[in-house]
């Protein structure tokens, strides 16, 4: 007797390009340390821990592939969005300027990741790994007995990322999801100039900083809509 043919692989729900937007929040832990004595310290190593927060939102592109007859997606994304995390803070260095302000801020956020998933019919659990890169940017001046002195300085930083997420195909061409990422941007040497805004009270000085950032480690959790071609 002919034997029947075998059953073809399931057809992939899940392949092929898509680009969507992204947006949620964001709240990240970094330290700055002064290596010398400056206008802003008064001993060597003095810092400050600081845990900025706030909003994010953008887009991103990708590609999913079949691994084989099975139910394992593989892909790559990328992705960029605006972010406003952000905290200032009064006197964190030392009890001696107790009203020098400090402001970090991470003013945007992108990543390039692999992506590794099960897809069981139209839902996909995945988990991402990749790079990521930010704009951090550092605003200080100081209060009495010498206020006005500012400096400022914006870096973009680069570090490993890592995240896990859930997609639901609701129509044939429409995904939502919800995603989870963690961050790690590496720390950098920054050098600055400190100059007077208040030539009345601080005439007109100026101070090289040097100031060292700790690993900027980002966590972000974002609602996702995305079409797929």
């Amino acid at each position: 007797m002919a034997l029947k043919a075998p059953p073809p692989p399931p057809a992939c729900v899940w392949c092929g390009w898509y680009v969507g937007v992204d947006g949620g929040g964001g709240w990240g832990n970094t330290t700055w340390t002064y290596p010398a004595v400056n206008f802003y310290d008064v001993a060597a190593g003095q810092g400050f821990t600081t845990n900025p927060n706030g909003g994010l939102f953008g887009g991103h592109i990708g590609i999913n592939a079949q691994v084989g007859p099975t139910q394992w997606i593989v892909g790559a994304e990328l992705t960029g969005d605006w972010a406003n995390l952000q905290q200032t803070l009064l006197g964190p260095v030392t009890p001696v300027f107790p009203l020098d302000s400090y402001k970090t801020q991470l003013n945007d956020l992108e990543t390039f990741t692999l992506r590794f998933g099960y897809a069981p019919g139209n839902w996909l659990w995945y988990g991402k790994a990749g790079v990521a890169t930010g704009s951090v940017a550092l605003n200080v001046i100081s209060g009495a007995p010498v206020p006005g002195e500012a400096y400022s300085n914006t870096t973009r930083l680069w570090g490993p990322t890592a995240g896990v997420g859930l997609e639901y195909m609701w129509a044939s061409h429409f995904v939502i999801g919800v995603e989870y990422d963690y961050a790690a941007l590496q720390h950098e040497t920054i050098n600055a100039t400190a100059v007077c805004t208040a030539a009345a009270t601080c005439g007109a000085l100026t101070f090289p900083v040097t100031i060292n950032s700790g690993t900027f480690g980002i966590q972000t959790l974002v609602g996702r809509l995305s079409y797929k071609f």
